[in-house]
């Protein structure tokens, strides 16, 4: 795995992948992006957090880090509907924000569009762009159509 990583220019994880894959721990998940960082050499490095209160509630976040710095996603709330997905599309919004804007656009753009997927079943997100952007500007998680 860490020679496919040390060909990766970015690395998107899950808070339990850093320690089982990577074999990386540190008193916080933003000290183990940071260590992944350098150890791999990345340009940026993801990592999805939830907090399962709930089989059926959730909270779900990330933070990336970048050129030295540390950027939050926003929290949200979930109502789980079929989590099956979720992380295909943390990493298709987060690269759209990262080409479009760099990486705190990645991080929020990520954590917004696998937030509106897990509120919907299938492996699938289907919501718009102009969905994505409603809920970053404090709109809940509906889908409107």
């Amino acid at each position: 795995m860490t020679k496919l990583v040390e060909q990766a220019d970015i690395l998107i994880t899950t808070e339990e992948d850093t320690e089982r894959v990577f074999g990386i721990t540190g008193s916080s998940y933003e000290e183990v992006a940071a260590e992944l960082a350098t150890r791999f050499q990345l340009e940026a490095v993801a990592i999805t957090l939830r907090e399962t209160p709930s089989v059926w509630r959730n909270k779900w976040t990330a933070i990336a880090y970048a050129d030295g710095k540390l950027y939050r996603g926003p929290t949200f709330n979930i109502e789980i509907v079929d989590r099956v997905g979720a992380g295909d599309s943390f990493s298709g919004g987060f690269l759209f924000g990262y080409l479009q804007d760099g990486p705190q656009a990645a991080v929020r753009y990520g954590v917004a569009v696998s937030a509106l997927k897990q509120t919907n079943p299938g492996d699938l997100c289907w919501a718009t762009r102009e969905e994505v952007e409603r809920i970053l500007d404090g709109g809940n998680l509906r889908i409107v159509r």
